[in-house]
């Protein structure tokens, strides 16, 4: 995700406080949805879960869902980065959006999730459901990170 120093210094920083293993297969990446659509889910999120801390407390700045199991979203100090690295439970989030998807009537099947996706992409207005469009990409990049045991960042 990062380079040179930088890559070595969140590595240490992640590996020296959580022991997960970072899958070796070639990463993933999702279809690119605005930036205003992770505030967007996180609104929706807290209109129908009571709790989801995995989803609402985290900024799509700077953040990680590692594979392993988190109790609550720590914030992990960087050496030379102003703000601290935001790392959270991989299996959590998946739990909390399979929950939400009960909740909002929306699809966790890959299939269904693709056919979302792609009416998104080919739709008009890029802007339309900016909430649904970051849960499609969010829950197909969660299942990927998950499959392949790697951690799964969020950049905006």
């Amino acid at each position: 995700m990062f380079s040179g120093d930088l890559a070595r210094a969140v590595d240490g920083a992640l590996h020296g406080r959580f022991a997960f293993d970072g899958g070796e297969e070639e990463k993933y990446e999702s279809e690119p949805v605005e930036a205003g659509g992770w505030l967007a889910l996180q609104r929706r999120v807290h209109q129908v879960l009571d709790v989801a801390p995995h989803l609402t407390t985290v900024d799509a700045y700077q953040a990680v869902y590692i594979p392993a199991s988190i109790e609550h979203v720590e914030h992990v100090p960087i050496p030379n980065v102003a703000d601290p690295l935001q790392v959270a439970s991989l299996p959590a989030l998946l739990d909390e959006l399979r929950r939400f998807a009960a909740s909002a009537s929306l699809p966790t099947d890959d299939v269904e999730l693709m056919q979302l996706g792609a009416h998104y992409l080919e739709a008009e207005d890029v802007n339309a459901d900016l909430d649904v469009q970051t849960y499609v990409q969010l829950m197909l990049s969660a299942k990927q990170a998950t499959a392949r045991r790697q951690a799964l960042w969020i950049v905006t």
